[in-house]
């Protein structure tokens, strides 16, 4: 048989390098047609029959990702193959949207390229509708995204709405999607132990999610491990289940997590948690801001200030005046006072504030709002945003471009010297040899 294949990329090397490996000794007889970009790619698919395409994603006149979609109305079944030097999760999560059969980063060995075009026209693939439902192949996509946003996950940058496509790739939705951040108490003595236990911590908290029907992925950070959850079914966020039961929900959840941590490594783990109640806006976006991203930064702050063994709880809510104000779960309006100061103090943590002043803005009395915050976080207003500092500070170290008086001028400390004892009050070390520890880990 006699095969026909479309290679679309603007570069001519690669679509020369393409048509030799597609022509070596031991391939089938293929014809190759070429183009050099978008609108000549949806020219040619319209003039005969097309058996595979091999697709650039960025290529002038439409890129590979709207030339995939144009083919697919053109040609319903045709396998489309992605080989492209971008290695982007969100080109990769469209692609598998738009039902492509491979996805090849660049520079591809001929054996890869050869191994994809005979899985895309091996007859086995069934009628149009069986299309894309090689199990084994969307598995091997599936496991590349989540490496992907383990990835950006260790690094808090997570991709807009990305978990939630992930969990949909797994199973059928809708689903609650809920956010967790461990620290613990007791590390490791020298910094490459610590990031071993870290990334053991990371999969056994996926395993023990795994075991209870849900989706997660989880990565260390450089304070500990974070975790999305997504858990399938229409109660939760989006689902009409309220806040209370949600809430209880995810306690029990974090419980389980934390007994199970406990019988692996031992005690001495605290777990901040955060979910939305109510149905999540349109594009992923909670009162304009990025919901993974909102969800884990709520979930870092609760463990700031959880106690070992007992969760804490965070809800993001947001207002028509502003996005993520925090609040306690468990102790209602009341608690909301509380979670709304520790968001005001969070985002403006380094100015000058007192316990007068935020309360001023949250038109509540400084005694009513210190007992609401002692409280809530075990610590009084002055503890709070030191802690709160010092967290940021933490980030900041861990990048290793500032000097530690630069970072504590940043995070609201005009001394250094008191910086340096606050830290170590917080953490058991000093801001240097914190960032010695975190470079060595490197």
């Amino acid at each position: 048989m006699r095969y026909r294949v479309l290679v679309a990329d603007d570069e001519e090397f690669e679509r020369r390098a393409l048509k030799l490996i597609l022509g070596r000794e031991g391939m089938p007889e293929i014809e190759v047609i070429e183009a050099k970009n978008g609108i000549e790619a949806a020219e040619l698919a319209g003039t005969g029959r097309l058996d595979a395409a091999f697709l650039d994603i960025q290529m002038p006149g439409g890129d590979g990702l709207a030339v995939a979609e144009r083919l697919r109305e053109i040609i319903p079944t045709l396998p489309i193959i992605f080989l492209t030097a971008h290695d982007r999760f969100d080109y990769a999560r469209k692609a598998l949207r738009i039902g492509v059969e491979d996805f090849l980063l660049k520079p591809a060995s001929a054996e890869e390229v050869e191994a994809a075009f005979r899985a895309a026209v091996d007859p086995k693939r069934g009628a149009a509708g069986q299309r894309g439902e090689d199990q084994g192949r969307i598995e091997g996509a599936v496991t590349w995204l989540a490496d992907e946003y383990r990835g950006a996950l260790g690094l808090g940058r997570v991709p807009e709405g990305g978990f939630e496509r992930f969990c949909a790739m797994r199973a059928s939705g809708p689903f609650a999607v809920e956010a967790l951040a461990l620290r613990g108490d007791r590390p490791s003595a020298d910094a490459l132990g610590e990031r071993s236990r870290s990334r053991s911590v990371a999969a056994f908290v996926e395993r023990l999610f795994a075991s209870q029907g849900l989706v997660a992925l989880a990565a260390p950070c450089n304070d500990g491990v974070l975790c999305m959850v997504g858990r399938a079914g229409g109660a939760g966020p989006g689902g009409g289940e309220d806040e209370e039961g949600e809430g209880a929900r995810l306690r029990e959840t974090a419980g389980r997590l934390l007994a199970g941590l406990d019988g692996e490594f031992g005690p001495g783990f605290r777990i901040g948690a955060a979910f939305f109640s109510g149905a999540a806006p349109a594009g992923g976006r909670n009162g304009g801001g990025h919901r993974d991203a909102d969800l884990l930064r709520a979930a870092r702050r609760a463990s700031i200030f959880a106690g070992p063994g007992k969760p804490l709880l965070i809800l993001p809510v947001a207002t028509s005046q502003a996005a993520g104000l925090q609040a306690a779960v468990d102790g209602g309006a009341a608690s909301r006072g509380a979670g709304r100061a520790l968001d005001l103090m969070d985002e403006r943590h380094a100015e000058d504030l007192s316990l007068e002043l935020v309360a001023g803005e949250l038109r509540l009395s400084p005694s009513h709002l210190s007992r609401l915050i002692v409280r809530e976080f075990g610590l009084g207003f002055a503890d709070c945003l030191s802690r709160l500092r010092v967290e940021r500070a933490r980030l900041l170290l861990a990048e290793g471009e500032l000097s530690v008086k630069e970072v504590a001028a940043i995070v609201g400390f005009h001394d250094p010297a008191y910086f340096a004892r606050v830290w170590r009050r917080f953490t058991g070390t000093s801001p240097g040899e914190y960032r010695s520890k975190i470079l060595e880990a490197e």
